[in-house]
């Protein structure tokens, strides 16, 4: 029989030192993780609160979407809620860093469901590649160096905020952070709260990537001529 190792041996333990770091990495993933999904449950919450009809109506039309079911068994599957509601509530994640993350995402969602001819989109360095007659591969190696430099660089600037001054006041309102969300609610609206609180904070870069056809216009209806 295996002899069973005693509780004092998990001191010394077998982990190496790389074994801790990877797990103070992942460690981090889950509160970063867990702040995002608890700062937009209570935007969601603010929302359901304050303009329920508009909650309603939100709901209403993401139910039947595939995303939307999909996204309810994953958030099941992972017991993501047991996550959110363990131990003390976390900070607020600022809205700008939440549409920061997203902003990739949603334009590579916009490209890839564009209606758009295959021939007629362009391929992100195509034409700077035959412009400057350089291989493709050369130039995604370039594309890729400089993109990760610019993500550290955006990972080190938001890391350090800087003090607001008087033209913070000039902020657009999907990237200004709410003065007070309310408290989070576990329960049954729990991942409707997060749905809620994600139409709110990306509904503008969402917005952004809308069809035009699909825009609704803000001109009123022009007056028939024969009813003059």
């Amino acid at each position: 029989m295996t002899p069973t190792p005693s509780a004092g041996s998990d001191a010394a333990g077998p982990l190496t030192p790389t074994d801790h770091r990877a797990f103070a990495f992942l460690g981090q993933v889950n509160g970063s993780l867990r702040r995002s999904l608890c700062t937009l449950a209570r935007h969601g919450v603010a929302v359901r609160r304050d303009t329920p009809e508009r909650a309603r109506l939100l709901l209403d039309t993401v139910r039947p979407w595939p995303l939307y079911k999909g996204g309810q068994f994953l958030f099941d599957l992972m017991e993501w809620e047991d996550l959110m509601v363990d131990g003390d509530p976390p900070p607020v994640l600022p809205t700008e860093r939440i549409v920061s993350a997203a902003t990739f995402p949603v334009q590579w969602l916009a490209a890839a469901t564009s209606d758009a001819p295959a021939a007629a989109r362009a391929v992100p360095g195509q034409r700077t590649a035959a412009a400057l007659d350089l291989p493709l591969r050369l130039l995604a190696t370039s594309a890729r160096t400089a993109f990760l430099g610019a993500a550290q660089d955006l990972t080190d600037l938001l890391g350090t905020p800087a003090p607001r001054t008087p033209m913070d006041e000039d902020t657009p309102a999907h990237v200004a952070e709410a003065p007070e969300l309310p408290p989070l609610e576990a329960g049954f609206y729990l991942y409707e709260d997060i749905v809620l609180g994600a139409l709110t904070v990306l509904g503008p870069l969402l917005s952004d990537h809308a069809p035009a056809e699909e825009t609704p216009s803000e001109e009123p209806p022009a007056e028939d001529a024969s009813s003059a």
